[in-house]
């Protein structure tokens, strides 16, 4: 526990009264984010659309003395930070606009990016809308097996639901969440619960408590429930199936492969892979549409092998299909796309290096410096130095610009002496996790298997940089996107943690559960590299 919450304050009371806040830990035995005994009972109930009761949460821990406290607070109008099989996310009566207000409030959030409405039960959807309401048949077999579950679905605006919420739009996004400590505390409130996730806006989003405690603790929010790491680690697709034909507007933890089985959903399109919408985009019906999200501290480069107009099935094409991904087109070579993306590390890292050995600056511009090189394989940059490209983005921010490689603008920053992170899937099995910080290196040319950089196909032929540090953290095998997923947001937090200057960000194959990841690395990203 961080601290507590006086005794004596009111649930509802202005975060300037507060100097502390309260994190209880929920004990989730013997529960689990699927699958746990009160989630299978409860899924025959979710199949039905006509309104009965169902079984909502894990009932015992509606009981729970942690549950009621936090219910309590939200009653009062409050906002609680709450696990999900997603990320965290800070939670308040979605029924309010006042308590939804104090989330805008928390968080920074711009108020014109709507958020998620999470019901623990179809009952306490259905008494959204007035009698004789039903669920578009669309949905129907969706949310039979698929909640509760990261999946979110547009509706038409219930009108009970304020401004605060849809900000304005004719429709609104909801999802049943799979986490015990979710369902619980949304069955013991009695009412739908806004919880965007529950971080400083543009951060990581959070998928620990002590994440959520370091964007919105020490007073910040009163009550954070600690109910271990979030299982799906991206927060939930957002499937909008009442435009023609239907779209996934926000790639999450289902994937367009999960969704494309269901009637009336062959066609489905994926925002920003299949389409783009003026109108969509100035005025978002979900989140994770208008801003640049997911962002840590130090900046991120973003190592993208997807080419820079990617569309759904653009990927590295296999010779011989070893390696193919599962997400079911087969249509990837992922270990050569990894292999491929390690070298380009090796030749990033090789350049920042030098770049610092040469003064850590970009030279002017119309110079003859290495930075002012022209683009392409004469400079030692294009397909011809380990893959990298000379297409440089502004991230999702800012516009595709040829400035070459960003290996001496980064340099600059690398020259106060913090180390490189480098966040990266793993060919070999090993574990997911921050490795060890290895000693400064001295030869050039890039990172090698330990973490160190090495002599390896860095591509230059100058002489040798200065020393520099290099610290890893290992997403999960390429193999298994779905795990890399949930490790994500944790990795770009640790690195930052670590006081890394620069993260250099190796992507994956956009595909499946990837598809997931990519969206939310190109926003997190300073620069992108196509290579």
């Amino acid at each position: 526990m961080t601290g507590a919450a006086g005794p004596g304050r009111p649930a509802g009371s202005s975060s300037e009264q507060r100097t502390a806040t309260e994190v209880l830990v929920v004990p989730l035995e013997p529960y689990t984010a699927r699958g746990g005994p009160e989630t299978a009972s409860r899924a025959g109930e979710v199949a039905s659309t006509s309104g009965r009761a169902s079984g909502d949460a894990a009932t015992p821990l509606v009981g729970h003395l942690a549950i009621a406290r936090a219910a309590a607070m939200l009653a009062a109008g409050d906002v609680v930070a709450i696990p999900t099989e997603t990320v965290y996310g800070l939670a308040a009566n979605a029924l309010s606009a006042e308590a939804v207000g104090r989330v805008y409030a928390a968080k920074k959030r711009p108020a014109d990016n709507p958020l998620i409405i999470h019901v623990s039960s179809l009952a306490m959807l259905a008494a959204l809308y007035p009698p004789g309401w039903t669920l578009p048949p669309i949905y129907q077999p969706l949310l039979r097996d698929l909640w509760p579950g990261p999946l979110t679905v547009l509706l038409p605006r219930s009108p009970l639901v304020p401004d605060a919420v849809t900000c304005g739009l004719p429709t609104m996004a909801v999802r049943m969440p799979a986490h015990p400590v979710a369902l619980a505390l949304i069955a013991a409130c009695g009412f739908p619960l806004a919880a965007p996730s529950a971080n400083s806006s543009g951060r990581p989003s959070p998928t620990l408590a002590r994440h959520v405690a370091a964007d919105l603790g020490g007073g910040v929010i009163p009550l954070i429930l600690d109910g271990g790491a979030c299982s799906c680690g991206v927060e939930s697709t957002v499937l909008d199936a009442l435009r023609s034909p239907p779209a996934i507007l926000r790639p999450g933890g289902v994937t367009r492969e999960d969704l494309m089985g269901y009637p009336g959903l062959e066609a489905l399109q994926v925002y920003r892979k299949d389409f783009t919408d003026a109108a969509l985009e100035a005025a978002p019906t979900t989140p994770g549409m208008k801003y640049r999200h997911y962002s840590p501290t130090a900046p991120v480069i973003l190592l993208d092998p997807s080419a820079p107009a990617a569309t759904a099935s653009a990927a590295v094409a296999t010779a011989n299909g070893a390696g193919r991904n599962h997400s079911g087109n087969g249509s990837c070579d992922v270990e050569g796309l990894a292999a491929r993306l390690r070298q380009a590390t090796k030749a990033l890292l090789a350049e920042m290096a030098h770049g610092i050995h040469e003064g850590g600056a970009p030279a002017p511009s119309g110079s003859a410096g290495p930075a002012a090189a022209p683009a392409g394989p004469a400079s030692g940059h294009g397909p011809g130095a380990a893959g990298l490209s000379p297409a440089v983005d502004g991230g999702a921010s800012g516009s595709s610009v040829p400035l070459g490689p960003p290996a001496l603008e980064l340099a600059s920053q690398l020259a106060g002496g913090g180390p490189v992170g480098v966040l990266r899937t793993s060919l070999a099995g090993e574990p997911p996790g921050l490795l060890q910080q290895r000693a400064p290196a001295t030869a050039a040319a890039g990172v090698g298997a330990n973490g160190q950089a090495d002599g390896a196909g860095g591509g230059s032929s100058r002489g040798a940089p200065a020393p520099q540090r290099v610290i890893e953290y290992v997403l999960g095998h390429v193999l298994r996107p779905a795990d890399v997923a949930a490790e994500l947001f944790a990795g770009l937090r640790a690195l930052d943690e670590a006081g890394c200057a620069v993260i250099v960000v190796e992507g994956v194959a956009d595909e499946g559960a990837g598809v997931a990841v990519m969206n939310r690395l190109r926003k997190a990203a300073s620069r992108v590299v196509h290579v």
